[in-house]
Parts: C-alpha cells; structure tokens; sequence
C-alpha cells in the first residue's frame, strides 16, 4: 500500500538545532585544532599526513579563514626588551639566530 501526502515531516526546531552544532563545530572547534596540528607538525611530517592536512585545511577553508586573522603561531621574542614579535631588539648583536646569514658562515661575520 503506498503513502502519500506529507508524513513524518522534519521538525523545524530539531533541524536547526543539528545546523547549528554542525556549524558550531565547522568554524569554531575544528580550524583551531587542524592549525595547531599543522603548526605542531609542519616539519616532522610524511607526505600522507601531509595530504591529510591539506585535504582538513580545503574541507574546513571557510573557518580556518576565519580564525586566521586571531591565532598568530609566530615565535615568540627571543629578546625580553622586545614587546612583540615584530619589535626591534635595542642591542641586535646579542640576540643569537637560529640560521645562517649565508652557507659556510663564521661566527665572525655575526658580530656587529
């Protein structure tokens, strides 16, 4: 026997309560963990995490574009005379770089 006209109709209230979890957790709870993953391992990791990353960062674009103007995974001052990450250092020649200014360099050519 066959069914028709409207039944079993959809509530409004629990269909826009499953959106808004669902939103809840797409651009607020997912972005930071998956830029604290690639910040945690951008360095150590293999090509397939890699492509897990990058496959996490095109599915949930739209909240990692959102958060990215408020986490800054920047290194923190080196100098305690330096208020931010980009302020200027008051004595330069003592703050020690973690790379070389050029292949083969001496510890002569850092000093000022």
């Amino acid at each position: 026997m066959a069914v028709t006209g409207v039944n079993d109709e959809e509530d409004l209230i629990w269909v826009l309560t499953q959106l808004a979890i669902v939103a809840f957790l797409y651009f607020l709870v997912a972005p930071p963990i998956i830029m604290n993953w690639l910040r945690i391992r951008w360095y150590k990791r293999n090509v397939f995490e890699m492509y897990l990353q990058f496959m996490f960062v095109f599915i949930f674009f739209p909240g990692v574009l959102l958060w990215a103007p408020f986490l800054n995974f920047r290194k923190f001052p080196r100098d305690p005379s330096m208020k931010h990450p980009w302020s200027v250092p008051e004595d330069p020649s003592k703050i020690k770089n973690a790379y070389l200014k050029y292949p083969f360099a001496q510890p002569e050519d850092y000093e000022v």
